[in-house]
């Protein structure tokens, strides 16, 4: 039986894998310049990315005609097309597109939500590739829509709400750059160390660094990038998506353990939470006093109930 299977996490799994080949790369020109310390570092760096890179990799969706699956390793959770109760294309802030699906019991859309782009045993978000949009345009026994949302111009005098993305600013970079420092004096003690333990012990640790280092990059360019904004017209997230008021067909405040959010979607909750729903729009934003009073003071189908 034909299966298409494609990766759950692309970009990821093509940044270890370059990062795996460059610290391999690198072990062998100080190998033949006579830097063993370095050699050593490089070479525990180079297994665990390559070990990253495997789990990274195992990480795949799974369509055929029988339904779909999420694997991870050795385990692979199968569904039936039947045992779906909803899917569709969704895309949120970026405009990058991503193919969702809940199984039945689990037709919560705000659950979703809140838990993508992880899968589990309510569904899954996977990014949307044109391999997977033709598998699935061709085993899936449904409906399904997929045609292309077109972008819409914004409107009227724009209103940036960039008091959080400085805040991220202002608390992340001085706390990544704190975490580089750390993770390069570790490499550079590793280096001077001869007992295999403590290099490998100390170049675990200063990628563990690096890693937080980068991810709290990542998050402050991607508040930077997505940063709220609004008209009298519409409202969007940065440079991403933007949505006219009349097209904002349902929005929700989330607020769980000291974390809160809003999210404005363009279907209303009961056609995303069926089988070959449109295309849908979201916009996952701060639930800040401005924009909540501009969706109930702008957006025709406004609900208070919904952010209150």
């Amino acid at each position: 039986m034909y299966m298409t299977r494609v990766l759950r996490y692309p970009r990821m799994s093509m940044m270890i894998c370059a990062m795996t080949i460059a610290c391999a790369l690198c072990r062998d020109l100080c190998l033949s310049a006579g830097l063993e310390g370095w050699s050593r570092v490089l070479l525990c760096a180079t297994l665990a990315l390559l070990a990253l890179c495997c789990v990274l990799m195992s990480c795949r969706f799974f369509v055929d005609a029988q339904g779909v699956g999420v694997g991870f390793l050795l385990r692979v959770r199968r569904t039936d097309w039947d045992d779906l109760a909803a899917f569709g294309l969704l895309n949120c802030n970026s405009r990058r597109q991503y193919f969702y699906g809940m199984y039945r019991g689990a037709t919560d859309f705000l659950t979703l939500l809140h838990r993508a782009p992880h899968c589990g045993s309510w569904g899954f978000v996977v990014p949307v590739s044109s391999r997977l949009l033709r598998a699935v345009c061709t085993h899936c026994p449904f409906e399904v829509n997929l045609s292309a949302t077109p972008r819409k111009k914004r409107e009227g005098r724009i209103r940036l709400q960039w008091h959080q993305a400085a805040m991220y600013l202002l608390a992340m970079l001085p706390a990544a750059a704190v975490a580089f420092a750390i993770s390069a004096l570790a490499l550079i003690y590793a280096a001077s160390l001869s007992a295999p333990v403590h290099v490998a012990g100390l170049t675990l640790g200063a990628m563990a660094l690096a890693a937080a280092g980068l991810t709290m990059i990542y998050r402050a360019g991607n508040t930077l990038i997505t940063c709220p904004g609004y008209t009298k017209h519409g409202v969007f997230a940065g440079a991403g998506l933007y949505l006219p008021w009349i097209d904002v067909r349902f929005g929700y405040v989330h607020r769980f353990a000291k974390m809160s959010g809003m999210f404005l979607l363009s279907r209303p909750l009961e056609e995303v939470q069926r089988r070959g729903a449109k295309p849908l729009l979201c916009l996952s934003m701060p639930d800040t006093s401005t924009l909540l009073l501009a969706y109930v003071n702008y957006c025709p189908h406004a609900r208070r109930s919904d952010v209150e």
